[in-house]
């Protein structure tokens, strides 16, 4: 059954309460999840590839619908503004900090964005993140303690 046949059906508050229910239990079964995926990963190691290059490989079945994403909507306009922003820091980066990334504290759920940075690119690929400089906008810096609070409380609960 899809969101509107159960909304349908049962009403707006009964859905949100299933949501809230299996983000509960998703929570409470994490781990159990994560090394089921993992096994699963190590078993069928080949279907799992084959199935990654259907979609994101040229002339794979899911290519063209996956590609059509990423270049129209939201995805499609915030690569409009990263492509915009390379091409305007590239020299002063250079200078700066060559082996440095730029950070864009987007607006959730929209193309819009509050503020960019520079930033060392391991920490930006791999977790918390010092900034080097701002170079546009406000940047909000959080101690360590201050995401992990944030990301045990999610928006919708």
């Amino acid at each position: 059954m899809n969101k509107e046949e159960y909304i349908a059906r049962y009403g707006c508050e009964a859905y949100d309460k299933m949501l809230a229910q299996t983000r509960a239990w998703q929570k409470a079964h994490l781990e159990e999840e994560n090394a089921r995926l993992k096994k699963y990963k190590e078993e069928h190691q080949e279907q799992v590839t084959a199935d990654r290059q259907e979609q994101y490989r040229k002339g794979g079945r899911r290519y063209a619908k996956n590609l059509e994403y990423q270049k129209t909507g939201i995805p499609g306009e915030k690569n409009k503004i990263r492509k915009k922003h390379r091409k305007q820091y590239r020299p002063y980066k250079r200078i700066i900090a060559p082996d440095s990334q730029l950070h864009h504290e987007w607006i959730p759920k929209t193309s819009d964005y509050r503020g960019v940075a520079l930033v060392e690119k391991e920490q930006h690929m791999y977790g918390f993140i010092d900034v080097i400089e701002i170079l546009d906008g406000k940047i909000t810096l959080l101690t360590e303690e201050q995401v992990r609070k944030v990301r045990r409380e999610p928006e919708g609960l």
